[in-house]
């Protein structure tokens, strides 16, 4: 409700009295707490709304997107049958930021890093929205958020009894895409979650570019060096997301079916549960060993009836599962490091791997695959990597050196 009275008072602010008519069809896309939300689609225009359940005639917050712009801002109308019928009024609108992104065997052209940390990190890199044709895909638009130069913050949740890291980051060759350290859990159950990071500076400065949904930072030039604080948390706070209009397009179609039957079956859930209860119990069924990591891929809708699978079917899998329970879940493309025992790491384009981030009052970060070691944020080396290089050694045909595409357009917040 934090987030509807801002766009109201921001509505109010501006005394804008534009608006857009709308009478069009709804599908039901998921709930997520408490929260209804529905896709509506008309004249080429796609939308999102965010209704409280049992409530079907008022003012709403969500997003309309036409041609290359995404429009936040209010829906006012009754939803009956199905429909919506009223209008919308735009508060703020963004444009699209061209970052085709599709998870595909090849190379990361030039990607080498060397990290100073004092824990094993992951450098995230990108995140994917559904699965088609073997592979996982980006069908998002992306739009940009924030653009400013450092320091700039990237909130995944709010937590407590929480440490904080300083990281630096020294590339090889100039990037664009600037990944972002982070911790993910390993092994079940959830123990750690990054609160945020800060961008401190980079070299050459210039400015960056938060683009939403997804969390991905862009550079205005390319930059060969990032100072970091990473903020890793015991336990998260049960404050929302103030980016959860883009939080629930993690809700839609992930382009798996899975029956809901097999689903309840398998992981012993039933709705509604607690989401944290959720991810952990799916977590720990995946990752606990009854399932094992194979060199080709089964394809994500059969793991749980063949028992194996690659990295890529896992993590669609997980996508597919924690949607069912009205979770938003995404998967992350990023990077693990190679300690030379002195607080450096070093990273390069064949050590790259996905895991999951789901969205329980903040993103969580786990790998829902079976992996081999103890069970730790990595205060050393075996704890983390370690366990990573040896879980890789199955599935290292489908993780070494993904190709992505990546086409951007210089855009600003308008």
């Amino acid at each position: 409700m934090n987030l509807l009275i801002m766009l109201l008072l921001l509505e109010l602010l501006q005394g804008s009295s534009s608006y857009i008519p709308i009478n069009a069809s709804i599908t039901y896309v998921g709930t997520a707490f408490s929260i209804n939300v529905y896709q509506l689609s008309f004249k080429n225009i796609t939308g999102y709304l965010m209704i409280p359940q049992g409530v079907y005639e008022g003012i709403f917050a969500g997003l309309l997107k036409v041609d290359n712009l995404t429009l936040v801002g209010t829906y006012h109308g009754l939803i009956s049958h199905l429909t919506f019928v009223g209008y919308f009024t735009p508060v703020i609108a963004y444009k699209s930021v061209s970052i085709p992104t599709v998870l595909s065997l090849g190379n990361y052209t030039g990607f080498e890093a060397i990290v100073q940390s004092k824990v094993p990190i992951y450098l995230r890199y990108l995140v994917f929205n559904e699965y088609s044709n073997g592979t996982l895909v980006n069908t998002l638009s992306l739009v940009t958020v924030n653009a400013t130069k450092p320091p700039l913050t990237i909130w995944f949740g709010n937590g407590y009894d929480c440490v904080s890291y300083s990281i630096n980051a020294t590339f090889s060759e100039p990037v664009r895409i600037v990944p972002i350290p982070v911790i993910v859990n390993t092994q079940p159950p959830i123990s750690y979650y990054v609160s945020n990071v800060s961008i401190v500076s980079v070299q050459p400065q210039t400015e960056l570019m938060l683009l939403e949904p997804g969390d991905i930072i862009i550079a205005e030039s390319p930059i060969g060096e990032v100072n970091y604080t990473m903020y890793v948390c015991r336990k998260l706070m049960s404050v929302g997301s103030p980016n959860f209009l883009y939080v629930i397009e993690y809700l839609g179609p992930t382009g798996i079916v899975i029956p809901g039957s097999i689903i309840t079956k398998i992981f012993s859930i039933e709705k509604p549960s607690n989401p944290v209860v959720i991810v952990n119990r799916v977590f720990y069924v995946l990752a606990s060993g009854k399932y094992v990591l194979s060199t080709y891929s089964v394809g994500p809708g059969n793991v749980l009836s063949a028992g194996k699978g690659s990295i890529i079917d896992f993590t669609a899998l997980v996508m597919t599962v924690l949607r069912y329970y009205g979770i938003p879940t995404r998967a992350a493309l990023g990077f693990y490091g190679v300690s030379d025992g002195n607080g450096v790491y070093i990273f390069n384009s064949g050590m790259s791997i996905l895991w999951d981030e789901a969205f329980v009052n903040g993103w969580v970060m786990f790998t829902p695959f079976p992996i081999y070691g103890k069970p730790s944020m990595g205060i050393n080396i075996s704890s983390v990597t370690s366990s990573v290089i040896i879980g890789l050694v199955l599935v290292l045909p489908w993780v070494m050196g993904y190709l992505i595409y990546v086409l951007i357009s210089h855009v600003r917040a308008r």
